[in-house]
């Protein structure tokens, strides 16, 4: 009896790559292997971050789906990127597929045309797919443009209280100050210095989401009214999609939401309605590689 193909789901981005493997419909494995997106292809950070994910697999797949930041399904860069992940996977040609973070999130949540997707991992964006597959969003500019409300504007706002209590002459050791200070390894400007801009891109100070969050639980006034701000901030990138596509269902999603069990009431307090959900998009993006094994 043949076994059913193993198949590898990919949700890339840029604080860390979620991956599933299915045998069939039957999971096998799951983990997180680094950061990757479309700006860190050809890199040697992005090189070794798809080595780690090879090390991590229990198998080698026969047919690979990826979600990936920065990319359009059937684009130059996705080609160049569908040869790259089935060199270092080991997975023949042909039977890898890759596209858009976004439009894979979409369709686990989301028929076209069926509502609005606000998603908020590392960044921030509200995201539409019409009936006829048109793509409409809001937001998703990267971190030094928007991304509000998302993982990185989550830690830098929490880097913003703190400093600024510093320059106040004040010692922070509420909560949230704990919290921070466990990741950075200090609250000393060389200590945050160092962590922030030590590493490039927005993952570093993405990283300290959880940290708001942590205190948010635990009670930190100034970590709860930092969810609330993004809250804020995330339904008014939801708002500003409904201004143009009428006003379609939300379904948020996403890893920052994770970052604390109140962050989704902040969320429903800000955007009445919204229906938060949690679905693993590297699960469905190994149930779409299906299509891919069968040739």
């Amino acid at each position: 009896m043949t076994r059913p193909p193993l198949l590898l789901g990919l949700d890339a981005g840029g604080t860390g790559t979620g991956w599933a493997l299915l045998r069939g419909a039957q999971a096998v494995a799951s983990g997180t292997a680094p950061a990757f997106t479309a700006m860190l292809a050809g890199s040697p950070a992005g090189a070794e971050s798809l080595a780690a994910l090879a090390r991590a697999l229990p198998g080698q797949p026969d047919a690979v789906q990826a979600g990936v930041p920065g990319v359009t399904a059937g684009s130059d860069l996705a080609r160049a990127l569908e040869a790259t992940l089935a060199e270092a996977l080991g997975v023949p040609a042909g039977r890898v597929n890759v596209e858009n973070d976004l439009d894979l999130a979409y369709r686990a949540h989301l028929a076209p045309g069926a509502g609005v997707l606000l998603y908020a991992g590392t960044g921030s964006i509200a995201y539409h797919v019409t009936a006829n597959g048109e793509a409409l969003r809001t937001g998703g500019y990267g971190y030094r443009i928007g991304d509000d409300g998302g993982g990185f504007s989550l830690g830098r706002a929490a880097l913003r209280h703190l400093t600024r209590q510093l320059d106040l002459g004040e010692v922070p050791d509420a909560p949230l100050a704990r919290e921070v200070a466990a990741i950075t390894g200090g609250l000393d400007w060389d200590t945050l210095r160092a962590f922030v801009y030590g590493t490039p891109g927005a993952g570093a100070t993405a990283q300290l989401a959880p940290a708001v969050g942590r205190a948010a639980d635990a009670g930190d006034p100034d970590a709860m009214r930092l969810l609330e701000e993004a809250a804020a901030q995330l339904a008014e990138l939801a708002m500003r999609l409904r201004a143009r596509v009428g006003p379609l269902p939300v379904t948020a999603t996403g890893g920052a939401l994770r970052a604390s069990s109140l962050f989704p009431g902040a969320l429903s307090r800000a955007l009445p309605g919204v229906s938060v959900q949690q679905r693993s998009h590297a699960e469905a993006a190994a149930r779409y590689a299906a299509r891919l094994a069968a040739g």
